[in-house]
């Protein structure tokens, strides 16, 4: 007989003891007791998904912002480079025309001197504006551009189609007295740019598509063109013409104002 003190019993090993489970983890809010858990977390109500997590979208490219059509820069100088532009054309080619007809035609050939009429330097001079005006139609129609735009850096645009052409060329031709004398400096300046040749003939003037290269280009073509004289008559005819031009210019010009005083009534 097993003689032991009470309470010193020892447990037999094979006996299985009652194992300890604890106590299962408290469901979150919104969630009840007898809802199983997965993955340990209790699983909530379904969560929203945005559509650019649940569908993978193609990244699309932002297109560029779409630059103007027609660039004016500061008005005031675009006024001014118009106006400018056309006097010095005109003034360019009625001096290198002149020059032409003068050396050639107005020159006694015996003694190299201008014949000194002022009649015939009159009419010489008058072919050569006519000579000017044509140009500045012809080259507006043809290139958009003459050489005093190209300098100043400008370009006339048709409103509609790809070429100015001769007609919308010659609506700004007949028109431009009027806009010299009225409202086109005004209309320029007001954010169409655009003076009653421009608006009637369907074009605009803005700056050049060469940019930077249309001044240079400009440049280049002036000096040519001015030193082409030189080089077909000879700089003898040439400076010949120069004193005829020096001599008559200042009294033509004061005939000039003399008539123009007497048209709008200056002169009363």
């Amino acid at each position: 007989m097993d003689a032991r003190p009470p309470g010193d019993e020892q447990l037999d090993p094979t006996i299985a003891m009652p194992r300890v489970v604890p106590p299962p983890p408290r469901p979150a809010s919104g969630t009840s007791a007898g809802e199983p858990t997965v993955g340990g977390p209790v699983l909530g109500p379904p969560r929203a998904v945005p559509i650019e997590q649940a569908i993978d979208v193609p990244a699309v490219d932002v297109a560029p912002p779409i630059r103007p059509r027609f660039v004016f820069g500061n008005p005031v100088g675009y006024v001014f480079a118009r106006f400018f532009a056309f006097v010095l054309d005109v003034a360019l080619i009625a001096l290198v025309a002149t020059e032409f007809a003068y050396a050639l035609i107005a020159v006694n050939p015996i003694t190299g001197l201008p014949t000194n009429t002022e009649r015939g330097f009159d009419a010489t001079v008058g072919l050569g504006i006519l000579v000017a005006l044509v140009y500045v139609w012809i080259a507006e129609a043809l290139f958009g551009t003459t050489l005093w735009k190209l300098a100043f850096g400008l370009q006339v645009f048709p409103v509609r189609g790809r070429f100015v052409g001769l007609g919308r060329a010659l609506v700004r031709m007949l028109l431009r007295p009027i806009d010299l004398v009225v409202i086109g400096a005004i209309l320029a300046l007001l954010p169409g740019h655009r003076r009653i040749g421009d608006l009637l003939g369907g074009t605009v003037v803005a700056r050049s598509p060469l940019r930077g290269f249309a001044p240079l280009l400009g440049w280049v073509l002036i000096i040519v063109l001015f030193g082409l004289p030189l080089v077909t008559v000879g700089w003898e005819r040439s400076l010949a013409t120069l004193v005829a031009i020096g001599e008559f210019v200042p009294h033509l010009l004061v005939r000039l104002w003399i008539h123009a005083a007497a048209l709008f009534g200056v002169a009363r």
